[in-house]
Formats: C-alpha cells, sequence, structure tokens
C-alpha cells in the first residue's frame, strides 16, 4: 500500500521540458525588464537627492532663524557647506554649531550652485535667490532645487 502511495505521489510534478520552458521564460522577461528597472532606479535616486538637498537646504533656514544670524549656504567639491556671514558675504569658515555643517548626498550625487552663494537672513529669507542642481555623476542627469527670495525651496 505505501508503494502505491509513493508511485502517485512521483506521477505529479512537472518535466523538464515543463521546467526548461517556465525558466526560459522568466529569463526572457528579466533580461527585457532590467535595462528599464536600472532607469528607474537610477531617476529615484536623483530626485531622493534633491528632496534630501532641500531638506539641507531647510535645514539651514531653521538655523539662521535659531541663531537669530545669517548662513550662507555654499556648494564645494559635491558637497553643501554652511558658512557664516560677515558683510552680508560669505566667508568661507564653518558655521559654529553642534552638527554637521557640511552635507554630502547619499548615492555619491554631486552638487553645484547654479549662481552665486546662497545667504538666509535671520527672518528666513534668502539674498539673493539661488538655485543648485543634483547631477547623477553615472548618468549626467540633474535636477535643480530653487530657493526663492522668501526661503521657499522647491525642487524642480
Amino acid at each position: 500500500m505505501v508503494r502505491e502511495r509513493v508511485r502517485r505521489i512521483g506521477a505529479r510534478g512537472f518535466t523538464l521540458a515543463e521546467l526548461g520552458v517556465t525558466l526560459a521564460l522568466v529569463g526572457l522577461l528579466s533580461a527585457t525588464a532590467a535595462p528599464a528597472l536600472m532607469s528607474y532606479w537610477q531617476a529615484s535616486t536623483l530626485g531622493a537627492g534633491a528632496l534630501e538637498l532641500a531638506g539641507a537646504i531647510n535645514h539651514a533656514r531653521q538655523l539662521a532663524i535659531s541663531l537669530n544670524a545669517p548662513v550662507c549656504i555654499a556648494a564645494d567639491r559635491g558637497r553643501l557647506r554652511l558658512e557664516s556671514v560677515s558683510a552680508n558675504a560669505c566667508t568661507g569658515v564653518p558655521l559654529a554649531v553642534p552638527g554637521p555643517n557640511a552635507f554630502e548626498l547619499a548615492s555619491g550625487l554631486i552638487v553645484d550652485n547654479a549662481g552665486p552663494s546662497v545667504i538666509l537672513t535671520s527672518l528666513g529669507g534668502a539674498t539673493p535667490a539661488g538655485s543648485f542642481s543634483v547631477t547623477h555623476p553615472a548618468t549626467g542627469a540633474r535636477r535643480a532645487v530653487v530657493v526663492a527670495a522668501s526661503g521657499r525651496v522647491s525642487v524642480r
């Protein structure tokens, strides 16, 4: 009786040809979906980096308001620096605050100034208004992060 049950269980299942066809279809679908997945990954990494930069700029804005002193935002060698301000100009001296005063974006993304350094006032405004760009090093794709004169930060 036990041998009959084993034979019935062994009769169920897939043949080697069926498994081969299934694996070939899975491989074909994977090969065609991989480029789309990679481009989606790179685009979402760039978008996340732009949002990360906007968060760092908003952090600097909050520092300027809480310190009641202007804060300069400058891009240097692919990262964002917070500097002190003297005579309405960036001094190049790192801001003396607890916590980080330089931000590097994740995934090796590069930050560039699209104009002069932005100075955030103690009221939260920006003089002059400016923009930064986030560049993906592998593709060269860019996203812009704009700081309006009111201090509002937006990703484009």
